[in-house]
């Protein structure tokens, strides 16, 4: 999430659970652990060989004193434990500089099912070459704008991964060249990327993250923010716009402040299925 936002955001909303978290930052870190969230979506166009096909979701980890190291770790492990065919994550694994870039290596190791990334705004902010380079040095793959077909329970599977919107690295068209048919997810860290997904008509399902569902969420206030001075049109969880399906989570970590409002930091385990013939 945009660190201009949320300070609008915390010094006219705010004030006393801020005053509170930096008052008692440990307790505040802690208050709120992760939680899993499981999803299943009816996929357009999936092959018979994936329905039923597993996939994590991690997004904005924010490493750092803001993100509690032992709740990346049990993120790592909770994706572990789903034993998924597939890991996404979906951006933000700095908070404004590139001073998290050994924790990075550090506490996002160990994801054991192959495991795809795109950058955040976060990660431009502070080193985008930077947090790719850790990525891949500990297995992963980073799409910046392209796509990449993986051998998934003995069929193709495409991931298409969209680079950051907010930081204007974002090309929709080039990350879909030549993505084959058939089993296709996209990965995009920015929620209004997929305005250009819908556009296209383009019936696939979309995993995002960047908006924390608000992190500190008051009534009527947090969703008028997120749309209007972050122009998101999505905040959290699951959305159909024509052809494309979004989900948003939550994300794992913190940025600002050491604490969530009623919008717990979230794991995020997916089943896909085949999307029925006229569904």
């Amino acid at each position: 999430m945009g660190s201009l936002s949320r300070r609008r955001f915390l010094q006219g909303a705010a004030v006393l659970p801020a005053a509170a978290a930096l008052a008692h930052p440990a307790q505040a870190l802690a208050a709120t652990p992760p939680v899993l969230e499981q999803h299943t979506f009816a996929v357009p166009g999936l092959d018979p060989a994936h329905d039923g096909l597993r996939v994590a979701q991690i997004s904005d980890v924010h490493v750092g004193w803001l993100t509690p190291r032992e709740h990346v770790r049990f993120a790592v492990e909770a994706a572990n434990a789903f034993q998924p065919d597939l890991v996404a994550l979906t951006g933000d694994y700095l908070t404004l500089s590139r001073s998290g870039l050994e924790l990075m290596r550090d506490q996002l190791a160990g994801l054991r099912a192959p495991t795809v990334a795109v950058l955040g705004n976060h990660d431009w902010y502070g080193d985008g070459p930077g947090a790719a380079r850790e990525l891949r040095g500990l297995g992963y793959g980073v799409l910046s704008n392209e796509n990449t077909t993986l051998t998934l329970r003995g069929a193709p599977f495409t991931v298409i991964g969209i680079d950051d919107e907010r930081t204007r690295h974002a090309d929709v068209d080039r990350a879909f060249a030549g993505a084959r048919a058939g089993s296709r997810l996209v990965l995009a860290h920015v929620p209004r990327t997929s305005r250009r997904i819908v556009a296209r008509g383009e019936p696939v399902l979309v995993l995002s993250g960047h908006t924390h569902g608000g992190q500190i969420r008051i009534p009527g206030l947090t969703a008028a923010l997120i749309h209007g001075l972050m122009r998101e049109p999505w905040d959290s969880g699951w959305f159909r716009v024509g052809a494309t399906q979004i989900y948003v989570s939550r994300g794992l970590g913190n940025s600002g402040l050491p604490l969530r409002v009623d919008a717990p930091p979230e794991v995020t385990l997916i089943t896909l299925r085949r999307e029925e013939a006229g569904a």
